[in-house]
């Protein structure tokens, strides 16, 4: 068989290893898929990532002397290519290592055997959308914050997608918190076929390290229900969807009842969490939770840890009784964070039921958070 032998830019390279890299985990049963394929065809080059869940296909440019496809193990090769400078290098194929040359530098590596690399599936059919990348990619990093981070609980380890009544609604939760982001369609998306898919926290992730990592500043978005494709200039990212049920938070939102409401300023409000949580972050009785007491018109928090403890005084407006409440620091401040409007509103009914978080001026994207136990 011909051996792969191609000249490419260093930068685009490397970029290509760090981007197909984000479906790639280290496989023990399958060592191949711990690599990336790299194939040429037609003076064209091709990197691929999969961890057969998810796929990440990128092409980048050079030139072709011989058609050939190798996998790389490519976390030697990622860091050696941060260290040189040369910007254009050889890679060719020799007896199943990987040889890459520069002016004075000849280092090789050794690859997997290419025939053993998976095929993966496309997506012919689906509905497609296109969004504007750098909205996408604030709602996506807003709507991952309350998505459980570990696979045990598959169901919530993901971040829901419903484009409904020509809206898009992110929803995540980790069963003590959810987070739920609507936005109009733009016009030219209006009036398309509707879809509800649970994609992966492991695909979102990879898509937001290669959002800033392209300039293309459109994200193509297509799914059959069961995938979700995604298209990046160059990029294109296959992922199954998570078919468990995700938590009906329609019902969990029409539920919630509240009869106090408070708002604050949010700049202050998110200051006074940051200095609150470093007194309750290794709070060994109950983790980040900090004592909420609402009264008249401020709000007294009160942190307190093994070695330290902090009380804090701030204004607010408040509708309905006082209230004293314990909550996670943490997870407010989480929140409250991406709060663009000045006034931050809190809905509240009492110290065991979920508080209500929305920005007081944009209502239909909010944060629901449970209360931690009180202790006296």
């Amino acid at each position: 068989g011909r051996m792969l032998n191609i000249k490419v830019n260093r930068k685009d390279f490397l970029k290509g290893i760090q981007i197909v890299e984000n479906a790639v985990s280290e496989n023990k049963i399958r060592p191949v898929i711990s690599g990336i394929f790299i194939e040429t065809r037609e003076n064209e080059i091709f990197l691929k990532g999969t961890d057969l869940e998810l796929s990440i296909n990128f092409k980048i440019n050079g030139e072709v002397t011989e058609n050939g496809k190798i996998v790389i193990k490519y976390k030697l090769i990622e860091e050696f290519l941060k260290q040189i400078d040369n910007e254009t290098k050889k890679l060719i194929e020799e007896n199943g290592k990987i040889i890459i040359k520069t002016e004075k530098i000849n280092s090789e590596f050794s690859t997997f055997d290419p025939e053993n690399y998976p095929i993966t599936p496309v997506l012919e059919l689906g509905v497609e959308y296109s969004f504007d990348k750098q909205k996408l990619l604030d709602s996506i990093e807003n709507a991952k914050i309350a998505a459980s981070i570990t696979p045990e609980n598959l169901a919530v380890n993901c971040i829901r997608l419903e484009i409904e009544e020509n809206k898009i609604k992110l929803i995540s939760s980790d069963t003590y918190r959810l987070i739920y982001l609507e936005e109009d369609l733009d016009e030219e998306e209006k009036n398309k076929e509707s879809l509800s898919v649970s994609i992966p926290l492991k695909t979102i992730d990879g898509l937001i390290k290669i959002m800033k990592l392209i300039d293309e500043n459109k994200v193509i978005l297509k799914s059959d229900g069961t995938k979700v494709y995604f298209r990046l200039g160059e990029v294109e990212i296959l992922t199954r969807v998570i078919e468990l049920q995700f938590p009906d938070y329609k019902s969990i939102l029409s539920g919630s009842q509240y009869d106090k409401k408070i708002l604050l300023n949010t700049k202050d409000f998110i200051s006074v969490l940051k200095r609150t949580l470093i007194f309750v972050r290794d709070n060994y009785e109950a983790k980040n939770s900090g004592i909420f007491h609402f009264e008249n018109d401020k709000l007294l928090l009160n942190g307190v840890s093994e070695n330290a403890k902090i009380k804090e005084e701030i204004p607010i407006i408040k509708e309905g009784e006082d209230l004293k409440i314990s909550l996670n620091v943490k997870f407010l401040l989480d929140y409250v964070s991406t709060i663009t409007g000045e006034v931050t509103q809190l809905k509240l009914l009492n110290s065991k039921s979920s508080v209500l978080i929305t920005d007081e001026k944009d209502e239909k994207s909010l944060y629901l958070t449970m209360p931690l136990a009180l202790r006296d």
